[in-house]
């Protein structure tokens, strides 16, 4: 088959494959500052999605693919992300079908080979009482998650708000206080409250982001605990991936005052060596992986 009659359609992005290994497996610089930069666990669901999508041969991903190759050239330390990565999700009772296989995979290899992996049969235990002792679990399939409880359900998506996207930028390269930054979305808002009483959620601003709603300062600062180190990591990333791979001092005091007083150095700097994800643990180092503070939708 040539080139030209690749189906791109269902390639996947060389972009966001490199975008997601930034945010979750690659080493950088800055994240051994705070725990809040360790890899927010919403990236991770989407690498695994990603992984599970071109891992399966019924869709058709061509092999010359650039995120498949990469994947590929990485499969030993991306499988074992995979597997820890399932592993976690099971224990939570948060495993998507691919999780759910991936382990139960797992447990029949370790079985056949007769190494009795104690946290795989952990689980098994741990699955075989949930049918003995809650009421909602009836059958095997819902013990080992092969059946949700409430069939239907969609998966949940990830949102970061777009205020808060919007906000560490505004901050960081035009050099305002969060208080301004505050205010001048909040005029923004405030100036498409009218036009969208009959028509609200239609109305985009003029660089045709998504036009921001009216938040309480209680809304603000809640909002900015959840997600401020996952954006500012976003804002790093993006930064150096534009060619800014230096933070000027001004830039670096306003993080500072921003953001637990954290130091960040002036040169920014990615090495795509794959940090290590322990089995079931979520570790990054010695430092355990921050749940994801998202809101479902």
């Amino acid at each position: 088959m040539t080139d030209e009659n690749i189906d791109t359609s269902k390639n996947p992005s060389i972009d966001k494959w490199v975008w997601l290994l930034y945010r979750t497996l690659y080493q950088n610089n800055w994240s051994h500052l705070h725990e809040g930069f360790k890899t927010d666990e919403s990236y991770l669901r989407e690498l695994a999605n990603e992984m599970d999508y071109m891992n399966d041969e019924a869709n058709n991903v061509h092999p010359l693919n650039l995120a498949k190759q990469s994947m590929l050239q990485s499969k030993n330390q991306l499988d074992k992300f995979r597997q820890n990565f399932a592993v976690e999700m099971y224990k939570r009772q948060t495993a998507t079908t691919g999780d759910v296989n991936l382990v139960l995979e797992m447990i029949k290899i370790t079985i056949q080979s007769k190494e009795y992996d104690e946290e795989l049969m952990v689980l098994v235990e741990d699955s075989i009482s949930r049918k003995e002792t809650e009421k909602k679990v009836n059958t095997l399939d819902q013990a080992f998650q092969l059946k949700g409880l409430n069939d239907g359900r969609p998966e949940p998506k990830y949102i970061m708000p777009e205020h808060i996207k919007r906000l560490v930028p505004m901050m960081l390269d035009e050099d305002i206080s969060m208080a301004e930054c505050i205010k001048n979305l909040d005029e923004e808002a405030n100036n498409h409250s009218l036009k969208t009483k009959d028509n609200k959620g239609l109305w985009r601003t003029a660089n045709d982001q998504p036009r921001p709603s009216i938040w309480t300062m209680d809304r603000w600062q809640s909002e900015m605990n959840k997600y401020k180190f996952t954006a500012l990591n976003d804002y790093l990333i993006d930064s150096m991936h534009k060619g800014r791979v230096t933070l000027d001092e001004r830039q670096r005091q306003r993080i500072k005052r921003n953001w637990n007083k954290i130091d960040m150095p002036e040169a920014l700097m990615v090495n795509p060596t794959f940090i290590q994800l322990g089995i079931g643990t979520l570790k990054v180092g010695k430092t355990e992986v921050i749940k994801a503070n998202k809101n479902l939708h």
